[in-house]
């Protein structure tokens, strides 16, 4: 394991590299400037949310401070921290496929489409720090099928921390742990968790308590942007709206699309629930780990698929799970993944311009596409209760004969 993950280690400093100086050797575009300018404001005196607008949680700010601190090119560094980011993920993914024995051919494909994520997905990668969330992602998971619930929710605690979106793993990681431990034990955790994510919080809450809470209004009040499902869809139909550049994005508004975002934001709960249901019903007879893994992908790719905002980076918080669920709907899953990878680069940033400024149909097709194929990966692995007693029914019978 340790030589096999120091080649992992070695292949995705390689590919980054690639992409850094050879096929993306041009100025990037990305949000590394308003992370700077933040960690400007900050050296400054300035508080977080009360002396600036922000829209990245406390301990993002903390960690941009951090980097943006250390010796070197800050462009360079943060590019570095991504890279080591990746190949945390590229090293999960060998771990668990090992972990839940998905074979060789299996093993080899999901670890080799993890480290060329930065070629298929784009330069995107090194300018944002929506790796970083996928590496906290893929601690979390590696500590749930590992059983080390102390550090599962210590792991998820930073990354709900970094961003938002990991609180709806909540219910899946809660079930997992009850199941395994005990009721009492499953709710001591998350609330020790919460209450974790609370603490980043505390402090610019006494200061500025309604300037802090903007920071949760900013995600709530999003209008559709651009390139989400309900946006593609409403393009793709020729439905009436008003395309505005807002909140640092291309949004459109209007009746249909805040309808739209209503339904999306309610499906979302709604599946995140249902989800949760479902790995209930599945683990009672048995408490197997690719029951949590398919819970957790499914989990994911619905927040990514009911979103209000798709920005293309959030595909990289799919990359701990989307590659790594065991049976024939996870491989097809892995293949629709792999797909929308590259559409999502031929979107933004080679055709953005055409999308935005609706000069050609291709774009909003290849789009359309796009969310089409996650829509199916949601499918493939959505849980089913009756499937996967059927699968440990069938294990056992192997076992015993």
């Amino acid at each position: 394991m340790k030589r096999a993950a120091a080649l992992v280690v070695a292949g995705t400093v390689a590919v980054w590299a690639l992409m850094r100086w050879v096929i993306y050797d041009f100025p990037q575009i990305g949000d590394t400037r308003v992370y700077q300018h933040a960690v400007r404001m900050m050296d400054a005196g300035l508080v977080p949310y009360r002396d600036f607008d922000v829209e990245y949680p406390p301990l993002a700010l903390a960690w941009a401070w951090g980097i943006f601190h250390l010796p070197g090119p800050p462009t360079l560094v943060f590019s570095l921290a991504m890279c080591a980011a990746l190949a945390v993920c590229a090293v999960s993914a060998l771990w668990l496929s090992r972990r839940l024995t998905l074979g060789r051919a299996r093993t080899i494909a999901a670890v080799t489409v993890t480290i060329l994520t930065p070629l298929l997905l784009g330069t995107l990668l090194q300018t944002r720090y929506d790796l970083l969330l996928a590496a906290a992602l893929s601690l979390t998971i590696v500590a749930a099928v590992a059983r080390r619930f102390g550090w599962m929710w210590t792991a998820l605690a930073v990354a709900t921390a970094l961003k938002l979106v990991p609180v709806l793993l909540v219910p899946v990681l809660l079930i997992w742990h009850w199941r395994h431990r005990s009721a009492g034990r499953a709710l001591g955790g998350m609330v020790a968790s919460g209450g974790a994510v609370a603490a980043t919080f505390i402090p610019f809450f006494a200061v500025a308590p309604a300037a802090t809470w903007t920071l949760f209004e900013y995600h709530l009040r999003r209008p559709l942007q651009m390139e989400s499902l309900g946006s593609s869809v409403i393009h793709i139909l020729h439905l009436p709206f008003q395309q505005v550049h807002s909140y640092g994005s291309d949004n459109i508004d209007g009746a249909i699309p805040q309808l739209a975002a209503t339904l999306s934001t309610l499906a979302l709960v709604g599946a995140v629930l249902a989800i949760a249901v479902v790995m209930a019903r599945a683990t009672r007879g048995g408490r197997r780990p690719e029951v949590l893994i398919g819970a957790v992908a499914a989990t994911m790719f619905a927040a990514v698929v009911f979103g209000k905002v798709v920005s293309p980076q959030y595909l990289a918080w799919l990359i701990p799970v989307a590659l790594v669920v065991p049976g024939r709907r996870g491989a097809l899953a892995a293949v629709g993944f792999v797909a929308a990878l590259p559409l999502t680069q031929l979107v933004f940033p080679l055709l953005y311009s055409d999308l935005v400024q609706r000069s050609a149909t291709l774009p909003t097709v290849l789009l359309f596409l796009r969310n089409v194929l996650l829509i199916v990966c949601l499918v493939a692995l959505w849980p089913t209760a009756k499937r996967t007693q059927r699968t440990g029914r069938r294990k056992v019978a192997a076992t015993r004969s």
